[in-house]
């Protein structure tokens, strides 16, 4: 096959980015003369993960025009905009495909590849699919699915599925051996208030119980998390080796975290599977038809997991719970066995060959 240039397009949070970038990667490793080019918003963190990934990446203005009021209105001509300089730029760099992994920011440059005729390819990662991709899979030529097609949002003739794609470096996490146990505390890329305040009130008991902490919270939120960790005991030298902004190498983390409580987007799932870490799902209460909730419970029915909503943290003695749970090995080698029996590790090469596919047709 000639040389391909293929561009990779979403935004947002690295629940869209992750995934994007590892089949980025698996692109160039199965057609080492493809280039692969990153389409995004120039206001989310795709441009630092791009960099930091080595991936060229391309800025789109473009902001989310769900639920934004009277500023959708200017979101609105800023992305008609946007297709139109996606439509200039597909045309002068000769680019023979477009894919997208959802939200706002990779609506403009798949629409300009459509009008362009080029082959168009989305991926969905959530139970309940997002506002953008349920436009984009009216005309996509492909659409690749994290789970099964249950609602019926898209046309079956168009849908594979290939599981989530997940980086190459946590499909490949193998569990450590260790004398300690360790929880893993996540609210997503960006962080969750919601969890970051549950977590406050979890401190005391998991230091008292010799839990081990690694806490991923958020640029917004971490100078309260420091001095909540500060009051409850934790000193500077402490509290630095558990609490994040941001974990760069989730990797090592997943290596030895015994259990997560977390959102439950899609990527998250998808690692946590991976890598056999089971979780206490506190799903977004606010994200996009509730998807959420939808791919939570599709992990707690194969019993690899618990589900609680945000609403209903008051209601349950969320110490005690998870103490009971971190504190019992049988039950958390159980659930660890039940939802690594739902990682697809190979999403990513999935993902990638019915790209391939596509242009060879």
């Amino acid at each position: 096959m000639d040389t391909l240039k293929i561009i990779v397009s979403t935004g947002g949070t690295g629940g869209h980015i992750f995934p994007a970038l590892a089949v980025a990667d698996e692109i160039k490793q199965s057609c080492p003369n493809a280039e692969v080019l990153f389409a995004g918003s120039l206001y989310g963190k795709e441009k630092e993960l791009c960099q930091k990934h080595g991936i060229a990446f391309y800025g789109l203005n473009v902001r989310g025009i769900k639920g934004r009021g009277i500023k959708a209105v200017s979101a609105l001509f800023a992305m008609a905009k946007a297709v139109w300089e996606s439509y200039v730029f597909l045309g002068r760099n000769n680019i023979n495909a477009v894919i997208g992994f959802g939200g706002y920011a990779c609506f403009a440059m798949l629409a300009a590849a459509k009008l362009r005729g080029l082959p168009v390819m989305i991926h969905e990662q959530n139970a309940v699919a997002g506002l953008a991709n349920k436009i984009l899979g009216k005309f996509a030529d492909k659409i690749c699915l994290s789970l099964p097609n249950t609602h019926k949002q898209f046309n079956p003739k168009k849908c594979v599925l290939t599981g989530n794609p997940i980086r190459r470096e946590i499909a490949e996490v193998k569990k450590e051996n260790k004398d300690y146990t360790q929880l893993l505390i996540m609210g997503g890329s960006l962080g969750a208030a919601a969890i970051n305040s549950l977590a406050v009130q979890l401190l005391g008991t998991l230091r008292d119980n010799n839990i081990r902490i690694v806490h991923q919270c958020g640029d917004k939120d971490y100078a309260r998390m420091a001095e909540a960790y500060k009051s409850h005991g934790f000193s500077k030298e402490e509290t630095d080796t558990m609490l994040f902004p941001f974990i760069d190498n989730m990797a090592e983390v997943y290596a030895k975290s015994d259990f997560a409580l977390c959102r439950a987007g899609a990527t998250s799932i998808a690692e946590l599977a991976a890598t056999k870490t089971p979780a206490m799902f506190i799903p977004f209460p606010y994200a996009a038809g509730d998807h959420q909730t939808a791919n939570a419970q599709n992990i707690a029915d194969h019993k690899g997991a618990l589900m609680v909503q945000e609403s209903e943290l008051k209601n349950y003695p969320m110490d005690k719970i998870l103490l009971s749970i971190l504190q019992n090995k049988e039950e958390l080698a159980e659930m660890a066995e039940n939802i690594g029996r739902l990682a697809r590790k190979d999403a990513a090469k999935n993902v990638a060959a019915e790209l391939i596919n596509l242009l060879k047709k």
